[in-house]
């Protein structure tokens, strides 16, 4: 694969690289304390809480759970083998999600990286490859770059692992999936995906980390690692920065005290089924 198929997918703007400068933490982007990170520690440990997820798709498990792996999984398991979510997708986490993916805020990339990272370092598992979800050309050339491939990089450099940004090719652009329900998603990410033969040898009999921002349905990454899973990677594991939780759980309490201070599209939908079959 040469070097040159990296370059499509970063494709910053002169103004984006210099807005990303110009952001470098003096604020904490939760709270607004002054210090340096752009997440304070007390913003962490606050917002960060833990919890028993499901070894398959990370949803969050109830207390008195018995299994590792929730009911929907165990009814239509997912393409992929196991899922590792360092957060919630709720507030405050859902709005600096949405910065990076659509208001060209690529400062918070090495951040959520390193909370993703953490993570993952709790739940070891062998990895040969880092392997983004890739954009479509269209979207990529709106946005500017993929803030998937962010994460991954940054995850790379951090696990001393090898990323590539063009395993996977997007073969046409779908309608915005966060307003689908879970069977429209399906239907519309179904086929989106195909191998690029160049990276054939780099999966075959590897294990494969598949990066995303958020899993909602789980279909976008359950399209894509049945594509990796038929090139021949032998496991393949769903690394996310952020779990949508299961519309019963968002809608414990009210949703303005879910949401303070998000903007209503970074809101995750009710409609989506977040605890759907993956089928």
């Amino acid at each position: 694969m040469s070097s040159a198929s990296t370059d499509g997918l970063y494709l910053p703007s002169r103004l984006s690289r210099l807005k990303s400068f110009l952001a470098l933490p003096t604020q904490c982007r939760l709270c607004q304390s002054w210090q340096s990170e752009l997440v304070c520690q007390p913003c962490l440990t606050r917002w960060r809480q833990p919890g028993m997820r499901c070894a398959r798709c990370a949803i969050l498990l109830p207390h008195h759970a018995n299994d590792s792996v929730c009911q929907a999984c165990q009814e239509a398991p997912p393409e992929f083998d196991r899922t590792i979510a360092a957060l919630d997708y709720a507030a405050p986490w859902a709005g600096l999600l949405a910065r990076l993916k659509f208001m060209d805020d690529t400062a918070l990339a090495p951040m959520l990286a390193r909370l993703l990272n953490d993570a993952v370092s709790k739940h070891p598992h062998p990895v040969d490859l880092i392997v983004p979800i890739p954009l479509s050309a269209k979207r990529l050339q709106e946005r500017g770059y993929n803030q998937a491939w962010l994460i991954a990089r940054h995850l790379a450099r951090l696990q001393g692992t090898a990323a590539h940004p063009d395993v996977l090719r997007r073969t046409h652009e779908t309608q915005r999936l966060m307003n689908l329900d879970a069977e429209a998603r399906r239907q519309q990410i179904r086929g989106a995906f195909v191998m690029n033969p160049e990276a054939l040898r780099q999966i075959q009999g590897r294990d494969i980390a598949l990066v995303d921002d958020v899993l909602t349905t789980g279909a976008t990454l359950s399209e894509a690692a049945a594509v990796l899973r038929e090139a021949g990677a032998r496991s393949i594991t769903a690394w996310v920065v952020a779990r949508t939780p299961a519309p019963e759980q968002l809608l414990q309490g009210a949703t303005d005290s879910i949401w303070p201070e998000t903007e209503p599209w970074a809101r995750p939908s009710h409609r989506t089924g977040t605890h759907s079959r993956f089928e």
